[in-house]
């Protein structure tokens, strides 16, 4: 009972038609990026672009495979990335990179959140998106969770608290997960591009063992009764099987191009159950399976119960609607589609006949159904919001609601829009949703309780954008995927103001209490009163914007504020009126920069196409910029010389600065790793301090450092940094990443570098070692420890280790060779050499 999400990679629906090739086109990974925009326009020409058709979700995945995309427009990997990582460990650790460096110059980043929701005017509140919930059999305390960008959690106490499992990782995109049900220390991870991953030590490290090929993993099945023998659907692959404990992977029918469910019959593993644009059942264990007739060609998701198991149901799509609701009695050998004409449970109304939900809905990716274990004929399913049927699906009724009022209002449970997962836990209904993970601890009765969120804790928001306050204590306003924009407060607090989804967003220069919003295609947005409130601007001759419109504010005159539409615009009073100040650029703008040191000089940018002006758009006379190669994903500005920009782009080159307002070029790329560079920031401190921030990582260079970036990384997680920016009143830079959250860590300053280095005195021996090495240190501080092999591959890892006692690790199963020891804190890192004989 699973289904997927969309991801910075790929993106998969349904192949509901021919007319959706665009969908087919990402899937198999080998057209560009342009192609799939141009066979994507198309389509949405004919069907349409409002809420529901599956536009909003295709513009997510346009908007970040446009910022990952190679110069040729191509997107890599997950196998790529795992591989890149690993060389750049390997070559920090050869080189001795970071043999001893403190937090001074490799940074010492923290987590600011959010990790809750608070909602004020926020329409939608959550806090990030769950795409995969997987329990162990033998404690349901035991749960692990899957975010969509940030990676995998842990809770061993039902939710109370979590822990995250993949922060050391090149990938964190999560859509399948489960636990070994006779090793509940074993983990299994699906990705995109079929990738699945594998950590045997409960989620410590983590190992690529199998690629199953192109497409998303959307559920993996394990046979408890012998537990080598696996199944796993893959949306755009198929449905798999292994006999190898998912090391290899077989296609169980070649035409099953589409996996979307796979579950067993209860009490029969020889019998099972899988879906794709058709239903399949084998009854000898998987050795063969058959194709099973009278169902439409939408995405199909099932459900089984232990109370009968004879009964199987399907849930069916059409066109990202509902399509049908189908029965069987007798073990799937035959279904009867039972009679739910003119409804449809997939849109956004309470009323399933509502007019205005007629063919709305965003299936598969929300699509699913889980059948109570104890009690055949409750049956609940989901999609923008989740329905309850007590009579085996004969009527269902609503249990949910996408906003806080329209549950209140009747009387239903609130869980955030658009449900990814549902999964029955003992006598407790698991959702997982674009908001976050909800529980009905009592899913028998339904009111405006019904749903408890137990996200609290998960540090997982998909941040596009942030604006920074220049004060101290700062104050941050942010725009997130699904989750609206939230400002963070002087009390180190959250607050949600707007809802869908959150784009730029700053805080006046001023006054902290205004603060500036937007959501997609540049609809603007406005607070006086710190977010308690909002209103709405109008926008620039009634234009739209791009899916996140340029939005920015002068730096040194009160009240302009400026936007980039297919023109630049221009307002002297808060964004009560517009003004155009730049000629026609043909389509929407992605960026705009107006220089710190003044006004008069801006840039401005769509595509792999620059513009800047001198004059503060006075005549509409914005010239062309060349000399560079590649989309522009970032611009930055420096912040005392309006002449020196750098821009970050999708090239091989990475990033180029210009010292000249971009008459000429200088190559920045250096010993970067080849990984896609997002987000830029100047430093203001004399030297040229440039941070880059990329799909992983920051880095750091400027006229001290040579031709050489320096990691500036030291306790972030290797997630896509969407957006830097710096506070120079406490000397901080703030990460918008996106899937893990906003994180601020204090600005380069070797300066701060201490003679005496407290980590050089921690002590590893034996040295070589064969069974065991020892870690002592003298002081009473938490650690995380990091082993990597000769070639970079992270062996083992501890996030909070103590080494005050002498901590011990096994590494008798190591191979015999050269391994680096890498140990930080919030004082820096260290790394040692250690021989595994």
């Amino acid at each position: 009972m699973r289904n997927f999400y969309i991801t910075l990679v790929l993106c998969f629906f349904a192949l509901n038609s021919w007319s959706q090739e665009y969908l087919r086109m990402i899937e198999v990974g080998t057209y560009t990026v342009q192609e799939i925009q141009a066979e994507a326009e198309a389509y949405f020409a004919t069907v349409g672009t409002e809420r529901g058709k599956g536009y909003n979700p295709y513009k997510r995945w346009e908007y970040n495979a446009l910022r990952n995309m190679d110069e040729n427009g191509m997107l890599k990997t997950p196998e790529f990335y795992y591989n890149e990582l690993q060389n750049y460990n390997n070559y920090l650790n050869q080189n001795g990179f970071n043999s001893r460096s403190t937090a001074a110059d490799t940074g010492n980043w923290e987590q600011l959140g959010p990790t809750s929701w608070n909602a004020t005017s926020g329409w939608n509140p959550g806090v990030g998106r769950i795409t995969s919930i997987a329990v162990d059999k033998t404690n349901i305390n035991h749960i692990i969770v899957g975010a969509n960008t940030g990676g995998v959690w842990k809770t061993t106490n039902g939710g109370t608290t979590w822990t995250v499992l993949t922060d050391n990782l090149s990938n964190l995109n999560v859509y399948a997960l489960a636990i070994d049900p006779t090793n509940s220390s074993t983990y299994f991870w699906g990705s995109t591009n079929g990738s699945i991953f594998r950590s045997t030590d409960a989620g410590s490290t983590w190992s690529l063992i199998s690629i199953t090929g192109g497409g998303t993993v959307n559920k993996i099945l394990i046979d408890p009764n012998n537990t080598t023998k696996m199944y796993c659907s893959v949306q755009g692959g198929g449905i798999y099987k292994s006999t190898t404990s998912g090391t290899t992977w077989s296609l169980i029918d070649s035409g099953a191009t589409n996996g979307y469910d796979v579950e067993f019959k209860p009490g029969d593993t020889n019998t099972i159950y899988a879906s794709g644009s058709q239903v399949y059942k084998s009854t000898d264990g998987g050795a063969t399976f058959t194709t099973i007739s009278g169902f439409n060609s939408g995405p199909k998701m099932i459900g089984v119960s232990d109370n009968d198991p004879s009964v199987v149901y399907v849930l069916e799509a059409n066109s990202g609607a509902f399509g049908g609701f189908y029965r069987s009695s007798d073990s799937g050998s035959t279904f009867l589609m039972l009679n739910h004409s003119g409804k449809n449970y997939f849109g956004y109304s309470s009323n399933p006949e509502d007019p205005g939900d007629v063919g709305r809905g965003q299936a598969p990716r929300d699509m699913d159904i889980a059948v109570n274990p104890a009690n055949v004929n409750d049956v609940h399913i989901a999609g923008i919001n989740s329905w309850r049927s007590t009579d085996g699906g004969i009527s269902f009724s609503i249990t949910s609601q996408w906003t806080p009022g329209g549950a209140a209002s009747g009387n239903i449970g609130y869980c955030h829009a658009d449900i990814d997962i549902m999964e029955y836990i003992g006598s407790k209904l698991y959702i997982g949703s674009d908001g976050g993970i909800y529980v009905a601890n009592n899913p028998t009765v339904v009111n405006n309780s019904y749903y408890t969120d137990l996200t609290a804790g998960l540090g997982i928001r998909q941040f596009y954008k942030i604006g920074i306050s220049q004060s101290s204590p700062v104050i941050v306003s942010g725009g997130a995927q699904d989750n609206g924009t939230s400002v963070y407060t002087t009390a180190g607090t959250w607050r949600d103001w707007l809802g869908a989804d959150g784009m730029e967003s700053f805080v006046d220069k001023n006054n902290n209490n205004i603060l500036y919003g937007t959501s997609q295609n540049g609809s603007l947005y406005k607070s006086t009163n710190g977010g308690n409130s909002y209103f709405g601007l109008s926008e620039p001759d009634g234009k739209s914007g791009n899916w996140i419109t340029p939005f920015e504010q002068d730096p040194n005159t009160q009240d302009v504020i400026y936007s980039g539409y297919d023109q630049v615009y221009k307002s002297t009073n808060g964004g009560a009126s517009w003004t155009a100040i730049s000629q026609n650029f043909g389509s929407n703008l992605d960026h705009l920069k107006i220089a710190p040191s003044s006004s008069f000089t801006m840039y401005a940018a769509r595509g792999s196409n620059l513009y800047r002006t001198f004059l503060g758009g006075a005549g509409g006379n914005w010239s062309q910029v060349t000399g560079f190669i590649g989309t522009i994903n970032s611009i930055a500005v420096h912040p005392t010389d309006d002449n020196k920009i750098a821009i970050a782009t999708s090239g091989t080159q990475k990033v180029y600065v210009s010292t000249n307002a971009g008459t000429s070029w200088t190559s920045y790329r250096f010993d970067l790793p080849n990984f896609s560079a997002l987000a830029l920031a100047w430093s203001p401190n004399g030297n040229d301090g440039l941070y880059l921030g990329m799909n992983y990582g920051v880095y750091y260079i400027d006229n001290t450092t040579g031709n050489s970036w320096k990691p500036f990384s030291n306790n972030l997680p290797n997630v896509q940094i969407s957006e830097l920016e710096i506070n120079t009143v406490e000397n901080k830079i703030y990460a918008a990443t996106y899937g893990r959250g906003l994180w601020r860590s204090p600005l380069f300053d070797p300066n701060l570098s201490v003679g005496e280095f407290e980590l050089d005195n921690i002590s590893l021996y034996p040295n070589p070692a064969a069974k065991e090495v020892n870690i002592s240190w003298s002081k009473n501080e938490d650690v995380s420890i990091r082993i990597f092999n000769s070639l970079g591959k992270l062996m083992y890892y501890s996030k909070s280790a103590t080494l005050n006692s002498t901590f011990k690790i096994d590494v008798s199963q190591y191979a015999s060779g050269l391994y680096f020891v890498k140990i930080n804190n919030e004082t820096g890192v260290v790394t040692k050499k250690l021989i595994v004989e």
